[in-house]
């Protein structure tokens, strides 16, 4: 006949909020649930945010709050608004849109980094703007002002379509290539990251110390623009 199934009144799931849970095993002392309806395993006396607070966080980063800032605005922890930044971010910088390519528009900004001896030197980020049949998207990399930065963009934009760039000399080799000068049509862009987040601000008090965390905050001010699609699960 096989066990009763196990409502529990006290316990819901953070995921999907049903009741129809059971105990699970105790990892390091802290019982463990399983929810039967859709398979996901929680820690009974763990704080799991909401999708419409974590959803807040994110919008408030990507308008310029720095993440202190945002923990003590929501009172959430210093690192869980660090861990939503890295895995959000880290997800919207990973996908690409389809479709046949119209145009690549690319052209590249640099922001302070600072390296462990504390010496502040530029890092420089290059945005690609891709023209497709099914809309507009985003792809950028991040290093230093050479080739090896700009192979990084040739590589997730998809075949077809013309580039379309300033005068740099690194973009000479481009088929298919219109110049545009002086003016860049992602200047006005660059300047809405500027102004959106304090981490590229032209001062050398602004400096980044991590790559990836750069990475990821672009994707956060893309996916607040409506670049790239929701993501917040």
């Amino acid at each position: 006949m096989g066990r009763k199934a196990v409502v529990r009144q006290d316990v819901s799931c953070p995921s999907c909020g049903s009741h129809h849970v059971v105990k699970c095993g105790r990892p390091l002392g802290r019982q463990r649930y399983l929810c039967r309806d859709c398979g996901r395993y929680f820690l009974g006396d763990a704080t799991y945010h909401s999708k419409k607070l974590r959803e807040e966080a994110l919008k408030m980063y990507a308008n310029g709050m720095s993440m202190r800032a945002i923990s003590r605005v929501l009172n959430v922890p210093l690192g869980t608004v660090f861990t939503w930044i890295k895995r959000y971010g880290g997800q919207r910088y990973k996908e690409l849109a389809e479709g046949r390519t119209i145009a690549k528009v690319v052209d590249e900004m640099f922001t302070y980094y600072l390296f462990r001896n504390t010496r502040v030197f530029h890092k420089w980020i290059f945005t690609c703007f891709v023209y497709t049949t099914l809309g507009l998207y985003l792809v950028f990399s991040v290093g230093d002002r050479d080739a090896s930065a700009f192979d990084e963009i040739k590589c997730y934009v998809p075949e077809g379509g013309r580039w379309v760039s300033d005068d740099y000399n690194l973009y000479f080799w481009l088929k298919n290539h219109t110049v545009v000068s002086p003016v860049n049509p992602n200047g006005s862009f660059h300047s809405s990251i500027r102004d959106k987040l304090g981490r590229f601000k032209r001062a050398t008090k602004a400096v980044n110390r991590s790559l990836e965390m750069v990475k990821y905050s672009l994707a956060l001010v893309l996916w607040d623009k409506r670049l790239i699609p929701e993501f917040i699960t």
